[in-house]
């Protein structure tokens, strides 16, 4: 079933669409009448629409997602995350949070009974690993996207006070009509 665009106001928010081709790479294609090579999950799940149940490797799953600033990990997270990001050599203060549109707006979603969560629109790192978030292949075509969220007014995720740059849906192919 295709998702309502109808209620996405573009003078707003940007709208951006992927899908789960089960191709090593696919495409994110933006409101900013951009396409940009993406890939969600590892290696032979990767953008995998039966791979979307696997913890950690598989692909997001498909529906619509609120694209955010990524908030700090917790507690510790402003004195932890610096480190890890010297040892993963990235920088995640600039990546984007997902949060799926699934009547419980936050980190987590359930498919298939399995709980996942901390998914992330990024560039693709030194160790180009893509554990469910929306990896970009570029890291200036994340800057470019990055710029066009930021220049964004935004809304606010209705029922919180969490502001969003854009809408991402994902889509199953097998699935959309």
């Amino acid at each position: 079933m295709p998702m309502d665009t109808q209620s996405i106001d573009l003078n707003k928010v940007a709208h951006c669409t992927f899908e789960l081709t089960g191709q090593p790479m696919s495409l994110l294609k933006c409101s900013n009448n951009e396409s940009y090579e993406a890939l969600s999950g590892l290696t032979g799940f990767a953008n995998d629409p039966a791979a979307v149940g696997n913890l950690e490797q598989g692909p997001l799953p498909p529906g619509r997602y609120y694209i955010l600033d990524r908030e700090s990990g917790g507690r510790l997270g402003r004195i932890r995350e610096p480190l890890s990001d010297l040892f993963a050599r990235t920088d995640r203060s600039h990546w984007f949070s997902l949060y799926r549109d699934d009547g419980s707006i936050d980190d987590r979603t359930v498919v298939n009974n399995i709980t996942r969560g901390n998914f992330r629109l990024h560039p693709i790192g030194p160790l180009g690993l893509s554990e469910g978030c929306v990896t970009m292949t570029s890291e200036i075509a994340f800057n470019q996207l990055s710029i066009y969220l930021h220049n964004m007014d935004g809304d606010r995720i209705p029922g919180t006070e969490k502001k969003y740059f854009g809408i991402l849906d994902v889509i199953d192919p097998r699935t959309a009509r």
